[in-house]
């Protein structure tokens, strides 16, 4: 029988997975402690979505406009870790837009006509973040002439450094992580900062309604014991209890971006 499904992937570079794995391991015992069964490890050979939305997820890690869209009424949103991010309330994440350092350009508003570079369009920090930010410049619809759909804010870094884009909004925690990890990072510089937002969600199946404080009560003791070098190399500092109420300025922001695709241009797979 299965112990369930666990996944902390939104930030689980191949750099870090032994921290996250660390991080797993503190909350897998606290919720032992509490007799809630869960996996003694974090699930990684399934995609995304299918950690997401399987029927056993004990926790989960998503992106707010995840948890808004498509997972919205099947999933129970527990909280957000926090990343003590300049500017950020506690549980609240934001975006850089970079470009190239040699890139004349010094305001977004510069990069109409240009190639914009996203993560994935269902991504908030690297898809809805971008649109918001160009939103105020847009004119009869349009601003980007191109837009590159990559896997992931490390690909997109790689994308800019390499010359097949412009521009993009890179997460805030990304970011961080490329210094220590990315190289291609020393070939790009930050023009901005997008609007704090409720950062990544904890989540678990709508199932376990009746456990959520008890799920919250674990996640909490587990982030207050982790040692400093894990805290340090996973960049927190602490749990922050949410709901799915708290991710509506998400809906509110992008509801007043008309014509999101025409904004992003012809789009093509990186």
């Amino acid at each position: 029988m299965s112990d369930g499904v666990a996944g902390l992937s939104m930030y689980d570079w191949p750099e870090v997975q032994k921290h996250n794995d660390a991080l797993w391991e503190m909350i897998f015992q606290s919720l032992k402690k509490r007799n809630i069964t869960a996996p003694q490890h974090l699930t990684r050979e399934k995609d995304h979505y299918e950690i997401w939305l399987a029927t056993d997820l004990i926790i989960g890690q998503t992106c707010g406009l995840n948890a808004i869209r498509e997972l919205q009424g099947r999933v129970e949103v527990l909280g957000a870790l926090d990343y003590g991010l300049e500017g950020c309330q506690a549980g609240q994440y934001r975006s850089v837009i970079v470009c190239r350092v040699d890139d004349e350009a010094q305001r977004v508003e510069d990069f109409v006509h240009k190639t914009a570079v996203i993560n994935s369009d269902d991504s908030y920090s690297g898809y809805g973040a971008l649109l918001a930010t160009v939103n105020p410049f847009v004119e009869e619809g349009k601003f980007f002439e191109k837009t590159l759909i990559c896997s992931s804010h490390r690909q997109s870094i790689k994308a800019i450094a390499n010359k097949q884009a412009d521009i993009a909004a890179i997460d805030e925690v990304v970011w961080n992580l490329a210094f220590d990890y990315e190289p291609a990072v020393d070939r790009l510089r930050v023009i901005g900062k997008t609007q704090p937002m409720p950062a990544p969600p904890l989540i678990t199946n709508w199932s376990n309604n009746s456990l959520r404080h008890v799920l919250n009560e674990a996640i909490e003791e587990a982030v207050s014991l982790l040692d400093e070098t894990t805290k340090s190399a996973l960049q927190l500092y602490g749990y922050k209890l949410m709901d799915s109420v708290d991710y509506e300025p998400i809906s509110i922001q992008l509801n007043e971006i008309k014509e999101p695709q025409t904004i992003l241009g012809v789009k093509n797979f990186y």
